[in-house]
């Protein structure tokens, strides 16, 4: 068995307020990362860090420049079990992402739509929830009822199988 793992984040930057505003939950960020450490977090969200207009396919580093500068963002950490085959599924469908990077892009249109309830698809085009639950549902990792489309970083925290391992600070995350 490998173990794949679920962060739930807030910044604490100006989106991330407005988007806890309206959800009134506590964390307004979904990121998965392959490995224990979390050094390398996949996700979709700002591409440049002074600026939350060109977001997209995001992969941050621990020790990189965006928690460097945001580094009072507040996790939920959660690991699940995988088999080797579903690990596997999931390392080619990040890296196929990776290499084709720059044609996904954030959908701030669907954020909206979303909060409705009410259905959109783009193609190449989502939020972080949207993704972190897309890829491991391709991944055959978790299995849902709703669309992913829908899936909102609350959600998460209900999905079976899902073992909490920390709270709090991430920088503090060891």
């Amino acid at each position: 068995m490998k173990k794949v793992y679920i962060l739930l984040m807030h910044t604490n930057t100006m989106p991330s307020k407005i988007i806890k505003f309206f959800t009134r939950y506590q964390y307004t960020h979904v990121g998965i990362a392959l490995e224990k450490n979390c050094e390398n977090i996949y996700s979709f969200g700002r591409k440049k860090l002074h600026s939350f207009w060109t977001g997209g396919f995001t992969i941050e580093k621990k020790h990189g420049s965006f928690f460097k500068y945001f580094h009072k963002t507040m996790c939920q950490i959660y690991e699940i079990d995988v088999t080797k085959f579903q690990f596997m599924r999931l390392q080619k469908i990040l890296k196929q992402m990776t290499v084709q990077k720059m044609r996904y892009k954030y959908d701030y249109f669907g954020l909206i739509l979303r909060y409705f309830k009410i259905p959109f698809y783009r193609k190449d085009k989502y939020v972080c929830s949207y993704f972190v639950a897309d890829v491991l549902k391709q991944a055959k990792i978790i299995s849902i009822q709703k669309p992913s489309y829908f899936i909102v970083p609350k959600d998460f925290t209900e999905f079976p199988n899902l073992n909490k391992i920390y709270e709090g600070q991430f920088l503090k995350y060891e």
